[in-house]
C-alpha cells in the first residue's frame, strides 16, 4: 500500500480528476450567465407580470444553486490540494531517505571492496567482458601438422582423452547400478555395447528401445503366421474345387450320348427376363424422328439377341471328345499344381 501510495505516477493520477471537476463547474457558471442574459432579453419584451415573476424566480434559485456550487468545490478542492501536497512532500522525504541509505550503503560497499582488494582477498571488478574467438576450420588445418608436432599440445590432447574416458565409464557405472540384479546377463552385455556406440544412452531408454523391437519382431511373425495360414487355406480351396471338378468331369463320363447331349443343350439355354413395365412409368411425348431411331436400335438389338441366345443345333465336335481332352488337361494342372504345393 505504501508502495502504491507514495508513488510519483500515482499522485498524479489522483490529481487528473480535478481538471475535469473544474470544466463541469465553468460550464454550469456558463449556463447560469446564459440564462441571465436571455431573462433580461424576455423582460424587454414580454409584458406578462406572472410569467416574469416566474422567470424572475427561478434565476434567483440559479444564481443561488451556482454560488454555493462555487463554495462547495472551491473548498473541496482546497481540501484535496492540501491532501495532493501532503503526498507530494512524503514522496519527496522517503526519496530523500532512500537516496540517502543508498549512497551510504554505496560508499560502505567501496570502503569494504577498497580494503578487501588491497588484501588480495578479490579482485577487481570487470566493467568490460572480452572474449578471444575460437579460430575456424581453414585455421585449424594449417596448424594441425604443426600441433601434431608440438609436445605441450599433444600432453594436454592426451589429458583431455583421459578426463573424457573416465567421464564416459563414470556414466556407464552409474547407469549400470541402476540395473536390477535379476536381469540376464546378456541384456546387460547388449546395453553396454550400446553405450559404446552411443555415450548419452540411458538404461530406461535402451528397455524402451528393447521392447519396442520386440514388439516389432512379435508382429512380423504374427504377419507370416496369418501370410501361411491365408495361403494353406487357399490350397484347401483349390484342392476341394480340384475334387468336385474331378467328380462333375466322371458324372459326365458315365452319362449315355443322349443324356450327355441333352444336358449340354440344356446348359446353353438362357431365358430372356421379360421387361415388366412400371404402373408409374411417366409417357414421354417424343418427335417421329426419336420414335424412329429407337425402333431401328431396337430391331438391332433383337437381331443380336437372337444371334447370340437362340440354341444352335449344328455342334461341330463330339461333346464326349471335348469332354475327355479337357479331363486330362485339368488331371495334368492339378497334378503339376499338387506337387508344387507339396514340396515347399
Amino acid at each position: 500500500m505504501e508502495n502504491q501510495l507514495f508513488n510519483l505516477k500515482k499522485i498524479r493520477e489522483l490529481t487528473s480528476p480535478i481538471e475535469n471537476l473544474q470544466s463541469k463547474v465553468n460550464q454550469i457558471t456558463n449556463l447560469v450567465v446564459l440564462f441571465e442574459s436571455e431573462k433580461l432579453k424576455i423582460t424587454d419584451y414580454s409584458e406578462n407580470e406572472s410569467f416574469l415573476k416566474q422567470i424572475t424566480d427561478i434565476a434567483t434559485i440559479l444564481d443561488s444553486i451556482n454560488n454555493n456550487l462555487k463554495n462547495t468545490f472551491t473548498n473541496n478542492i482546497n481540501e484535496f490540494l492540501r491532501f495532493n501536497n501532503k503526498l507530494i512532500n512524503k514522496y519527496k522525504t522517503d526519496l530523500k531517505s532512500n537516496l540517502k541509505i543508498v549512497n551510504i550503503n554505496g560508499e560502505n560497499t567501496r570502503i569494504i571492496g577498497q580494503s578487501l582488494i588491497e588484501k588480495r582477498k578479490i579482485s577487481k571488478i570487470i566493467t568490460q567482458i572480452s572474449n578471444t574467438p575460437s579460430i575456424s576450420i581453414k585455421q585449424w588445418s594449417e596448424l594441425i601438422d604443426a600441433l601434431n608436432q608440438n609436445t605441450i599440445f599433444l600432453a594436454s590432447a592426451q589429458k583431455l582423452q583421459k578426463s573424457y574416458l573416465k567421464i564416459v565409464k563414470n556414466r556407464l557405472d552409474s547407469e549400470l547400478k541402476k540395473i536390477p540384479i535379476n536381469t540376464p546377463s546378456s541384456i546387460i552385455e547388449e546395453f553396454k555395447q550400446q553405450f559404446n556406440l552411443y555415450h548419452d544412452l540411458t538404461y530406461v531408454r535402451f528397455l524402451d528401445a528393447m521392447k519396442s523391437k520386440l514388439t516389432q519382431e512379435e508382429l512380423q511373425a504374427k504377419k507370416e503366421i496369418l501370410t501361411k495360414s491365408k495361403q494353406k487355406q487357399e490350397i484347401e480351396k483349390l484342392k476341394k474345387k480340384q475334387e468336385e471338378q474331378t467328380e462333375s468331369y466322371e458324372s459326365y463320363l458315365k452319362l449315355s450320348e443322349k443324356e450327355f447331349e441333352r444336358k449340354l443343350r440344356k446348359g446353353k439355354r438362357e431365358k430372356l427376363i421379360d421387361v415388366i413395365e412400371s404402373k408409374n412409368q411417366k409417357k414421354l411425348e417424343l418427335s417421329d424422328e426419336v420414335s424412329e431411331k429407337i425402333e431401328k436400335f431396337k430391331m438391332k438389338f433383337d437381331k443380336h439377341s437372337n444371334e447370340d441366345y437362340l440354341i444352335r443345333e449344328d455342334i461341330d465336335e463330339d461333346p464326349l471328345k471335348v469332354i475327355r481332352e479337357r479331363k486330362k488337361k485339368k488331371d495334368k494342372e492339378y497334378k503339376k499344381f499338387k506337387d508344387h504345393f507339396e514340396s515347399e
